[in-house]
């Protein structure tokens, strides 16, 4: 008996001590504050020109009558229609024609049909320019090619001069 009371006791004391952390307010969360983004005109494509751009997916409906569930012969479906996607949306790579795409506040041309404009005088003359280093650059290779395997020629003739001068050297020499 006096465990029981003893256990009581103790059971009432503690509920109010755990139940304080109940009572306590927390803090609100922090509000976040978000910006809705505002449209920038000339970043929309109007529907011609998405078209051009993005190939759209294809929805078919099919009507379904009522029928028995294959799974469950207790089953019965009622009729109803069943929507399948039978192509995906993807991107149009080869366009027939020019299309417009907008790039923020300027519009951009893209036609790959279209033949890549002449350079500019400036570029011209500036190839113009390497061209003629690069062949300055070829006409010296070949001089100095040339001059090595004279060079080279002359080194040998070298070589070969002194043998043959100690060989008559030596023949003299001996009586």
């Amino acid at each position: 008996m006096k465990t029981r009371s003893l256990i009581l006791i103790l059971a009432v004391a503690c509920i109010p001590l755990g139940g304080c952390s109940l009572f306590k307010r927390k803090a609100p969360p922090p509000v976040i504050h978000t910006i809705a983004a505002s449209p920038v005109s000339g970043t929309e494509l109007d529907p011609a020109n998405t078209e051009k751009l993005r190939q759209s997916e294809t929805l078919r409906a099919y009507p379904v009558s009522r029928y028995v569930d294959p799974r469950d012969p207790n089953l019965m479906h009622e009729a109803h229609i069943v929507y399948r996607k039978e192509t995906p949306a993807a991107w149009n790579l080869a366009p027939h024609a020019p299309t417009v795409v907008p790039l923020g506040p300027v519009m951009a041309l893209a036609d790959p049909a279209e033949k890549p404009q002449l350079l500019p005088a400036e570029v011209e003359q500036k190839m113009a320019a390497q061209n003629r280093l690069m062949a300055a650059l070829i006409e010296q290779n070949e001089t100095l090619t040339t001059e090595l395997s004279n060079l080279r020629k002359e080194v040998a003739q070298l070589r070969n001069k002194p043998a043959a001068t100690t060989e008559n050297t030596t023949t003299t020499k001996q009586p």
